[in-house]
């Protein structure tokens, strides 16, 4: 009698754990939303020697416009696994240890026009603290799913998701054609007043008209990432302008003599504003409560669209 009463407890028990398991799988897939319509694509790029990055490109394959938060953007931290995986390149497949960017990032939404991408890179050196050691002895296979599970995107169909980097490859920087010459004549359009060093940051003299007019700030943007296209061709799509009257002023606060200009405040006035290209917002007069405002401003145009 105890067998019988134990067998069909042990079978309601299992009944129950089948029957929870389903709800649960269940709940989880009603409560799982659709992937967005963007489709992401890597390439490896080497800007300077034995400097590895890898750069991501995400495209709205939709007919319609899509909006993303850029914390959910494959080189933003998150707080979750990584999507990127790391490998030596030998038999048993080994993975390479990464130093995973954790923590918050700001919420803000960006809104994809059809066929409209948004790129940024992830720099593999600081990201695997042994990538040259490991290169030199193995060589490296840098791979993730189609589609990433952690990610909330598609892959761009027909692109591969596995790069490898050869074992003790040469780590040569990838060669562009600059002219020089162009280079100098579009500085002089654009009012380049410098580009501080592994910065992805244009420092430009401007003035307040320009700021107010969205018509002529939008002539200037274009011209900044025509600038851009042809005189920084590692940079991503991803960069940011600060736009100063005196170039005196120009620079990061609180570096150099920008703290004490800081103090007399100087820098405040000469400062007119900032534009990321990455979020698509021009921030205007940010030390002036009365007239600052943020302006969503997307420069994108598809004829221009940037290449890998």
């Amino acid at each position: 009698m105890k067998q019988i009463y134990y067998s069909v407890l042990a079978l309601c028990v299992m009944w129950f754990f089948v029957l929870g398991s389903s709800t649960v799988s269940q709940a989880q897939e009603a409560e799982e939303k659709p992937r967005l319509p963007i489709a992401m694509e890597g390439v490896l790029k080497k800007p300077m020697t034995q400097q590895y990055e890898l750069h991501l490109h995400l495209t709205n394959i939709s007919d319609e416009p899509v909006d993303v938060d850029v914390r959910d953007l494959p080189w933003n931290p998150t707080d979750g696994p990584t999507w990127l995986l790391a490998f030596r390149l030998h038999q048993h497949r080994s993975p390479i240890k990464q130093d995973t960017p954790f923590g918050k990032f700001g919420s803000r939404r960006v809104t994809l026009l059809p066929g409209e991408s948004i790129q940024d890179a992830i720099g593999l050196n600081d990201r695997i603290p042994m990538l040259l050691e490991e290169i030199a002895q193995f060589g490296v296979r840098l791979e993730w799913e189609c589609p990433p599970e952690n990610l909330k995107f598609v892959c761009k169909e027909g692109t591969a998701h596995v790069l490898v980097i050869p074992k003790a490859d040469s780590g040569t920087a990838d060669e562009y054609v600059i002219d020089h010459a162009v280079c100098l004549v579009k500085e002089r359009q654009v009012g380049l007043i410098d580009i501080p060093q592994g910065h992805n940051v244009l420092f430009l003299l401007s003035t307040e008209a320009v700021m107010i007019d969205l018509a002529q700030m939008k002539t200037l943007l274009l011209q900044v990432d025509e600038y851009v296209r042809s005189c920084h061709p590692t940079w991503t799509n991803s960069w940011a302008v600060s736009f100063f009257t005196d170039r005196k002023y120009a620079g990061f606060l609180g570096e150099g003599e920008s703290q004490s200009y800081f103090e007399r405040g100087l820098w405040q006035q000469a400062n007119l504003g900032q534009y990321s290209s990455q979020i698509r917002t021009l921030f205007r007069f940010p030390w002036i409560k009365e007239k600052s405002d943020a302006v969503y401003l997307s420069i994108y145009q598809l004829q221009q669209q940037a290449k890998f």
